[in-house]
């Protein structure tokens, strides 16, 4: 038996021991979908309105606050882009194009730029040295924040460095600076990332009125697996979930993966994110 199918196999009798095991039975021909036949799960592209008058409006993405735009290629990182709310971000390692996924996953951020802002400090040699930081968040209720993304190996040096930076008047553009290493950009959490991201381009509000009257009378925890049941269309319902975790009304503490046999808990007040850890 394969690896793979190895995995697979150990899904399945995880979701059987959970009481989840509906998930795996095969379900009549006629409910079965392949490719995107369940139109409702199709993804639609929502143009921007007509303007009958005034000045022609661009909707090309744009480099926004970045000071300098990273070459694509280099055999030794990870290089490439995202798009987030029409501005190009960039990334130039797997571990910060997991930080900035995760940063896009909040549904508190107004803005997120790369390569932005640019700090001066006082170095220990008695020089004075630049940094250009990894990446600005500005925040719904207008906190700045500025991301520096190192690996947690070099934290005692970064973090010296962050308090030299904070003592420069370069600092005050800001409203904080944090740095963020692996232990933040997991690969679990960028897992988890991309699926609220997914779920926001097949939002349907009446799945997510319907799963949000259910959850309110659920005692406890409950799986995320059990929210699977009784509904119209298990696809709908799995986007509907994510749709609470995005807005922070679902909620999984650990930070792991999150998968059907995953616990999940209901915060009524909401958040800026659901996933934690």
């Amino acid at each position: 038996m394969s690896v793979i199918a190895s995995q697979k196999l150990a899904q399945r009798i995880a979701r059987k021991r959970a009481g989840l095991a509906f998930l795996d039975r095969r379900r009549p021909r006629n409910e079965r979908i392949s490719g995107m036949q369940d139109s409702t799960l199709r993804r639609t592209v929502r143009l921007p309105p007509a303007h009958d008058a005034g000045p022609r409006r661009s909707y090309e993405p744009t480099h926004g606050l970045a000071t300098r735009v990273p070459p694509l290629k280099n055999a030794r990182t990870s290089r490439g882009w995202t798009i987030f709310k029409n501005v190009i971000v960039y990334h130039e390692s797997e571990l910060e194009q997991r930080v900035s996924l995760r940063l896009q996953a909040r549904n508190d951020v107004a803005a997120l730029h790369s390569q932005y802002p640019i700090f001066h400090f006082d170095g220990a040699d008695g020089k004075r040295h630049m940094h250009v930081t990894d990446y600005y968040v500005e925040y719904d209720d207008g906190r700045t924040q500025a991301v520096i993304v190192k690996h947690e190996k070099k934290r005692k040096e970064m973090e010296d460095m962050i308090k030299r930076i904070v003592a420069d008047p370069s600092s005050n553009v800001v409203d904080s600076i944090v740095l963020r290493t692996e232990a933040y950009g997991t690969i679990e959490a960028m897992e988890n990332a991309n699926m609220v991201l997914w779920s926001r381009e097949y939002h349907h509000q009446p799945d997510v009125d319907e799963l949000l009257d259910i959850v309110r009378r659920l005692p406890g925890w409950f799986r995320f697996g059990s929210l699977l049941k009784d509904g119209p269309s298990i696809g709908g319902r799995r986007a509907a979930i994510w749709r609470l975790l995005d807005a922070g009304l679902l909620f999984s503490p650990t930070g792991e993966k999150i998968t059907e046999v995953s616990w999940l808990g209901y915060a009524p007040a909401g958040g800026g994110t659901g996933l934690f850890g």
